[in-house]
């Protein structure tokens, strides 16, 4: 699920400028136009951001705050590709990666918080979360090879693959929804938390009967 956010983060970061240039602008053009990408989605992070740890301490699930997201992701990567297969449309390619931004990086900090709130107990979810963080960046080794020059200026394999790990994590995301649902109701009959002493319960961690997935 983390690379379906960290793959297309490192894909834009690395090439967006080029991508940019690709479709007819100069360098200096094509630089001053991922501004308003960067500034839009670092506006769109806070907010999701807030609202997602609002709606949480309410008691509503975090999931949709990085699952609408990733769908913008999806949507921005096929209008690139549809846009640049059509032909010269710089415009529907330059949309394209403006939305597929925008999902990136509010997706971004809901995905760790996920992991983070769903693992119990200091040093695992210590070691989960560097874990999630080191194999996570990975992707960026993969993102890098993605747009080759050969692929110029349509870059149809580069804005594919990062529609494959996208449709990947939200599949990930569909499915442990599901099973942390399913866990939770499970633990809610079961009764087996009674008899155990908070200690006991406490070294379980998120193995514990009375730990409730954050869904």
């Amino acid at each position: 699920m983390y690379w379906s956010i960290v793959v297309p983060l490192y894909g834009i970061s690395f090439f967006l400028p080029t991508i940019i240039k690709e479709l007819g602008y100069t360098s200096a053009t094509a630089q001053l136009l991922t501004v308003p990408i960067y500034i839009t989605a670092a506006i769109l992070a806070v907010i999701v951001g807030w609202a997602s740890d609002r709606a949480t301490k309410r008691g509503a699930s975090r999931w949709p705050y990085i699952f609408f997201p990733v769908c913008a992701i999806l949507v921005g990567f096929v209008i690139a590709i549809a846009g640049s297969a059509a032909g010269d449309i710089p415009g529907v390619v330059y949309a394209g990666v403006f939305i597929a931004t925008c999902g990136i990086y509010p997706a971004f900090p809901g995905n760790v918080t996920w992991i983070a709130n769903n693992l119990a107990g200091s040093y695992k979810r210590s070691v989960g979360m560097a874990l999630q963080i080191g194999l996570g960046n990975l992707g960026g080794a993969m993102a890098s090879n993605f747009y080759r020059s050969v692929d110029a200026p349509k870059y149809l394999l580069g804005h594919g693959l990062e529609i494959m790990f996208v449709v990947f994590g939200l599949v990930a995301i569909i499915a442990l929804r599901i099973s942390y649902g399913v866990i939770n109701k499970k633990r809610e009959r079961s009764g087996a938390a009674e008899g155990l002493t908070d200690e006991q319960l406490a070294d379980l961690g998120d193995k514990s009967p009375s730990f409730r997935y954050t869904l």
